[in-house]
């Protein structure tokens, strides 16, 4: 991970606000700029080994559509994490990814004034039986849902890159609070 996450900073309510949380994401994207900008374009467009789905482009892709569409969603106040657009330039440019990489950063670094309780809708298909799954969430929720899907999208792609023999980073597609307890543990040692 490029530098230490951003601190718990707590809101005049409850919770941590907008503004903090967005900044925690925007550390996990600028995690995934530092790797873009050492990776290669081949490395970026292999596909996955053993039979993983996608590779590296396709995860990232997967990543930026939801932030895109989080922050879509954010003036009607209804999200839909299932009108991805697939198979555009992100999955194969790593220029087309940092580029997507920088307009989504500067979008969630504009989020100082959102409240974090301000109430949102969220739909998402939950399988091939029945309805798509609507249900009230927050900004400062699904910020929180966006930092725990990044993670565990990047920890996808650190096992592919791995695989090959390519070093994503110590930390890239590490949870937050397996990075804390580290830290934690190792203070405990000394």
């Amino acid at each position: 991970m490029s530098g230490p996450m951003p601190s718990l900073e707590p809101s005049s309510d409850t919770g941590l606000s907008a503004r903090t949380l967005a900044q925690r994401n925007i550390a996990f994207l600028g995690q995934a700029r530092t790797l873009l900008a050492r990776l290669s374009d081949a490395d970026y467009v292999a596909p996955g080994p053993g039979g993983l789905r996608g590779g590296v482009g396709p995860h990232l892709r997967h990543v930026l559509d939801h932030y895109e569409l989080f922050l879509a969603g954010l003036e009607s106040q209804a999200v839909d994490y299932d009108v991805r657009a697939r198979q555009t330039a992100v999955e194969t440019d790593r220029r087309a990814a940092l580029a997507k990489l920088d307009e989504l950063t500067a979008q969630l670094a504009a989020l100082h004034a959102v409240d974090a309780d301000r109430a949102l809708m969220v739909k998402v298909d939950s399988g091939e039986d029945g309805e798509p799954f609507r249900g009230a969430s927050s900004v400062g929720r699904e910020l929180q849902f966006l930092v725990s899907h990044t993670v565990h999208h990047f920890a996808v792609i650190a096992v592919m890159l791995r695989v090959r023999g390519v070093d994503p980073g110590r930390d890239f597609g590490v949870a937050p609070s397996t990075l804390k307890h580290e830290v934690e543990t190792a203070a405990c040692a000394r």
